[in-house]
């Protein structure tokens, strides 16, 4: 059976995953639209073929935080497997995308009969948690403008691509989603990157973000 690796180009750290598992149908999904929340649950393991994904975490009083925008030939949707009543994550959709799926109970029968196929899914939780975890030691220890030029550099080194002026090149992230991610208010984003804008660091329209990494990393020296 052809694998899902045949079809898309794929980063090492999935390549062992992705070679285990067979082709599967892709389904698009708009600018917004929801692939799954704490009202419509999981039920599948998803790889993003075109597009970026954000998966929120909602919190008891319904405020959403942000902890990972998926990118092309990343897998999500691993929650799926705790089989929990009531989740509260969430993935949505931040620009068109084309996901491709595997029910979880058919990745389960597969992980019985292709040990390495769990092997590699292991080493692919084990780095999205590791992921996380500097995540959440930034949240607290980090000064917002840490966290903000952190996000930043991060989010170039993932989503990025080289502009003709040495720049960075990223999609024109909202300074309410940047809030959700570094856990602070859209107006505090907005003061912080006005500042990285005057001081060179960043320039932005409505297309796009342009990041200039050596001066904006600065910040965290």
């Amino acid at each position: 059976m052809a694998s899902a690796a045949a079809s898309v180009a794929v980063h090492p750290l999935l390549e062992d995953v992705l070679s285990q598992l067979p082709v599967s149908a892709t389904t698009w999904y708009g600018k917004g639209q929801m692939v799954y929340g704490p009202e419509d649950l999981s039920k599948s393991l998803y790889l993003v073929v075109e597009g970026n994904v954000g998966i929120s975490q909602i919190a008891e009083d319904g405020k959403e935080v942000l902890l990972e925008i998926v990118r092309r030939d990343e897998l999500f949707g691993e929650s799926a497997f705790l089989r929990a009543p009531s989740r509260a994550e969430q993935a949505k959709v931040i620009a068109e995308a084309r996901l491709m799926a595997w029910a979880v109970s058919d990745v389960e029968e597969m992980v019985k009969k292709r040990p390495p196929l769990a092997v590699a899914l292991l080493q692919m939780l084990a780095q999205r948690n590791a992921d996380l975890t500097r995540l959440i030691e930034s949240l607290s220890t980090d000064s917002v403008e840490r966290r903000l030029a952190r996000s930043l550099l991060r989010f170039s080194e993932r989503l990025g691509t080289p502009a003709e002026d040495g720049s960075v090149r990223m999609m024109p992230f909202s300074h309410a989603m940047l809030s959700r991610y570094i856990g602070t208010s859209r107006e505090i984003v907005t003061q912080h990157m006005n500042r990285f804008r005057k001081r060179g660091y960043v320039t932005y329209t409505r297309q796009a973000i342009f990041l200039h990494r050596e001066t904006l990393a600065t910040v965290l020296d």
